[in-house]
């Protein structure tokens, strides 16, 4: 699914999400939106600390089809505060939201892309020492599918291209994967920083010129 179309579907929905609002309501219109896609929402809760414009916590999974009893699926998690029942939704927080939304669901449809591409084979995984901190997080990040997928949910962003020459700048607000990656590879591992700046770059320059 394009980018485009992707943003055209969540973003009508982001006015239905300000106020205090019943969960399962939300999740109900999105998959109403998508439902001839293969991508499904659901909800779950969380127990910590938040920003009040950031409370709802977006995550994504994509499942190649695994013989015909679980068909290829987008499975796409809305997490929110464990405190409330219902959610309070700001103007910002809606947009936020959208945002997260739009990026998660591109993020995936990349992953989707790279299994088809080469036969549903995983790639090799990124090596860390045993005692090493935030081993989880390097490994994770490190991988090449992420570093790629990471890089292409960029687009979404809309992130201006001189910005991006000093990359240094970008908040975790404004892009979360490239403060991700700078915070645990451009001192620790250059080379995994810049292979992931350069497919932001190059995907920068194909969001211009399409």
């Amino acid at each position: 699914m394009k980018l485009e179309k992707i943003e055209k579907k969540v973003n009508k929905l982001i006015s239905t999400w300000v106020g205090n609002k019943h969960i399962p309501s939300i999740i109900r219109g999105l998959n109403k939106e998508f439902k001839k896609g293969i991508i499904y929402f659901t909800s779950n809760k969380f127990d910590g600390e938040y920003y009040p414009e950031h409370s709802v916590i977006v995550s994504g999974h994509y499942c190649p089809r695994i013989m015909s009893m679980i068909p290829e699926n987008i499975l796409i998690t809305l997490s929110f505060p464990a405190d409330s029942k219902r959610a309070i939704i700001s103007e910002e927080c809606a947009n936020n939201l959208a945002l997260k939304i739009i990026r998660a669901i591109h993020h995936e449809y990349r992953h989707k892309r790279q299994q088809r591409g080469r036969g549903y084979v995983y790639t090799k995984q990124y090596n860390t020492k045993k005692k090493e901190r935030n081993r989880l997080k390097l490994r994770y990040y490190g991988n090449p599918d992420e570093i790629d997928a990471h890089a292409y949910e960029t687009q979404a962003e809309h992130l201006d291209i001189n910005r991006l020459r000093i990359a240094h700048r970008i908040n975790w607000r404004e892009s979360e994967a490239v403060f991700m990656y700078r915070k645990h590879f451009r001192k620790r591992d250059p080379k995994v920083w810049k292979r992931f700046l350069k497919k932001v770059y190059k995907n920068a320059k194909h969001i211009r010129t399409n």
